[in-house]
């Protein structure tokens, strides 16, 4: 039998997105580490770590020291931060004891490469949807600002960031078509996902919902599907299951980490009553810490799972002496400053400018403080940055905004699309009123998506080719 001409291009055709995938690729990787060594040649480790990373760093160290002396046996292996999950120390330990003072540049450096693969997942992701927008989303991916910033510092959200988008693809891909296999990436995902940072573990009850209803939405939901998905979730049970039995153990505690109630208490309460009156949030913080100081004395904590669990139940009340309208503003706010941030303000070439912080800023109301950080920054370098990072990020939002009317006028992409901004939506209400791109790099990979999506709007308008897509789809 003579080949076809289709059939003798479609081996030509897989080629060339092969070699364009490991250009893009390796490409992603090229950006981050030459950004990482400029870093790090310019301000040493300090360019790689911030606030948060400094703990990190010496959680880790201790883990090492104890595992030299051979004393790191049993739990002690889950970290001495119970506020941490175990999986980024586990990444850190490693590279300490194998770089030693070169463990910050040599995480991110493997920080870069994990990157680069989360742009091949976009790939995925975006091909589940529509094959011709997937190298466009996965090229955004690779100079998308905020993924490069963040894979270049030491902190938990590059690793995140690879299994949510690990598990977004086996989800899409199972919405498509269910089967095993997607079921298994989907438990791998959510389980190495919480294993880093426990966001992630509220969102399962309602994922498994939103699948079920997306599968209902194309076909009925049969016994293997129904099966497929408690397989999903007993994958993702295994990998939490070390670090709540401890805690159940240990401390009597079925929460996955005690740091909750710091978070209600000294960040959730302070913004929202800075959202209702203008009380900065560091004046709030200091009248928090004393009142919580005098409960703990009146009747110290068992432990630091009771001590959350006391300043959450603080919190609480607080909250609702604040009442819904002040949450409401705070979260709004906050997922806008989320939304629209750049990537450049946390980049520490631009972060450590002497200047004044956004929580530090004067302002009568939030309104006034976002304009005085923007407008009136005393450092003009650094507001140049943040205006023009602004209208940048404005653009591309713009961009996403058509990507998402344009996917949505292919009927098939409907249930992945709802799950989608149902993951926004979730991040969004998870972070709350506290503002950093840092805290939106979990909805990167669908943000990608849709920038994908938009240029394959402005490359591809015409209605004509949106049926011919939704004809190939039926024919797959």
């Amino acid at each position: 039998m003579t080949p076809t001409t289709s059939s003798l291009q479609q081996p030509a055709t897989f080629a060339r997105t092969a070699n364009l995938l490991l250009a893009i690729f390796l490409g992603a990787i090229a950006i981050r580490w030459l950004y990482d060594m400029a870093l790090f040649f310019s301000m040493g480790r300090d360019g790689l770590m911030e606030a948060d990373s400094y703990g990190y760093f010496r959680n880790a160290q201790a883990m090492v020291s104890q595992a030299m002396s051979g004393n790191l046996h049993g739990w002690a292996w889950l970290g001495p931060d119970h506020d941490r999950m175990p999986l980024y120390p586990w990444l850190l330990m490693s590279n300490i004891a194998a770089f030693g003072s070169y463990a910050p540049l040599t995480t991110v450096l493997i920080q870069g490469v994990l990157d680069g693969a989360t742009c091949l997942l976009v790939y995925r992701i975006a091909g589940v949807l529509d094959q011709r927008i997937a190298i466009p989303a996965a090229i955004g991916a690779a100079l998308n600002p905020t993924q490069i910033v963040l894979s270049g510092l030491i902190y938990t959200d590059t690793l995140f960031v690879f299994f949510v988008a690990l598990f977004t693809w086996g989800a899409a891909s199972w919405l498509r078509e269910p089967s095993w296999k997607s079921a298994i990436t989907i438990g791998v995902g959510l389980g190495f996902a919480a294993l880093t940072r426990i966001v992630v573990a509220p969102w399962v009850p309602v994922f498994i919902v939103v699948l079920l209803l997306g599968r209902l939405f194309v076909d009925q939901v049969r016994r293997r599907h129904v099966a497929q998905l408690a397989a999903m979730a007993a994958i993702f049970c295994l990998g939490i299951l070390p670090v709540l039995t401890r805690n159940v153990t240990q401390y009597g505690s079925w929460q996955l980490t005690p740091q909750g109630g710091n978070h209600l208490a000294f960040w959730i309460v302070p913004l929202v009553r800075e959202a209702k009156d203008g009380t900065p949030w560091q004046k709030s913080v200091k009248k928090i810490s004393k009142r919580l100081r005098e409960l703990d004395k009146q009747a110290p904590p068992r432990n630091e799972f009771d001590e959350a669990a006391r300043h959450a139940e603080f919190a609480r009340e607080e909250l609702i002496k604040l009442g819904l309208p002040a949450i409401i503003k705070a979260w709004t706010i906050g997922a806008a400053i989320n939304l629209a941030a750049p990537a450049i303000i946390i980049s520490p070439l631009v972060e450590k400018l002497p200047r004044t912080g956004f929580y530090a800023t004067s302002g009568d109301t939030m309104t006034k403080k976002i304009v005085n950080f923007m407008f009136h920054s005393d450092n003009a370098l650094y507001a140049w940055a943040l205006l023009l990072g602004v209208a940048g990020v404005g653009i591309v939002r713009l961009l996403q905004l058509a990507g998402g009317f344009y996917l949505l006028r292919q009927r098939h992409t409907w249930p992945v699309l709802a799950m989608m901004a149902l993951w926004i939506g979730f991040i969004l209400a998870a972070n709350g009123p506290i503002a950093s791109p840092k805290y939106r790099l979990p909805i990167e990979p669908v943000l990608c998506v849709l920038t994908g999506a938009g240029i394959g709007m402005l490359r591809r308008p015409k209605g004509s080719e949106i049926v011919a897509q939704s004809a190939a789809y039926k024919r797959a």
